[in-house]
């Protein structure tokens, strides 16, 4: 019932930058609805995570999404951010590589958009820990 998108770039020297779910997207017919930052607390670590989370829709299809950039210890949840933290680390440490990670869960028949989002964030507080161990540091 969950997708989980983690494309991990090894490297942006080739030209090929993280493209944001805000851009791509739209470009495949998706209606993308950005809700600005929420925090997301992960069980049992005292924790909580920033992601941003959107509402995307398509020929009657509804979906509850969550997506970041983890970035060497940090969360970033928009471009510019990413940009300027890629452009920081080439830098200082030679290191150009990143992710985005997009957590999906969709509307369900009869379902209102908080029952996906409360669904989602479940998954969040499982998966993150998870994750945290393949990712950018």
């Amino acid at each position: 019932m969950h997708k989980v998108g983690n494309i991990n770039h090894e490297s942006r020297r080739k030209g090929r930058a993280i493209d944001p779910p805000e851009t791509c997207l739209p470009g495949s017919g998706w209606s993308f609805h950005q809700a600005g930052q929420a925090q997301v607390p992960l069980e049992g670590t005292g924790r909580s995570i920033r992601v941003t989370p959107a509402i995307m829709e398509k020929s009657g299809y509804k979906q509850v999404a969550y997506f970041w950039f983890p970035a060497r210890g940090r969360i970033l949840t928009n471009a510019w951010e990413l940009k300027f933290y890629t452009f920081w680390d080439a830098l200082t440490r030679q290191r150009t590589d990143g992710a985005l990670v997009r957590l999906i869960t969709p509307v369900l028949p009869g379902e209102q958009v908080e029952d996906a989002e409360k669904r989602l964030q479940e998954f969040t507080k499982e998966i993150v820990p998870v994750l945290e161990e393949f990712l950018p540091n």
